[in-house]
């Protein structure tokens, strides 16, 4: 039941990210900035570099930089979420939100089972 309210939470959020990533409030750190200029001025290099490769390795290269930029995507998607879910700890260990019977932090549910397991 838990991972389904924080899968619910994830979908979302999800949603979220993607939206619209031209907003005002939609943040592009210097890091980001750099990654993607530096990929800019490589990209070409990239086009250039598999025409040389025979068909068969065009393929696989671009199979490997799709799975890359995919496991990248979920990376950054995980930690856009992870960022709400500790936002949301913080508020609720500020007391700023309350805790309910229909939800509980996944870990207080997972010592409170710890201790009872050892009695």
């Amino acid at each position: 039941m838990l991972n389904d309210v924080w899968l619910k939470i994830a979908q979302f959020l999800g949603t979220l990210n993607g939206e619209n990533v031209k907003r005002e409030s939609y943040v592009r750190t210097p890091e980001y900035e750099a990654a993607l200029e530096a990929w800019k001025e490589t990209e070409q290099e990239w086009e250039a570099f598999l025409e040389t490769l025979p068909a068969e390795g065009q393929e696989k290269a671009e199979k490997m930089k799709e799975r890359l930029e995919d496991f990248a995507s979920a990376q950054e998607k995980r930690a856009y979420i992870q960022g709400y879910v500790d936002c949301v700890q913080a508020l609720y260990h500020m007391g700023l939100l309350k805790e309910n019977e229909g939800l509980k932090w996944a870990e207080k549910l997972e010592l409170h089972q710890e201790v009872h397991k050892g009695k």
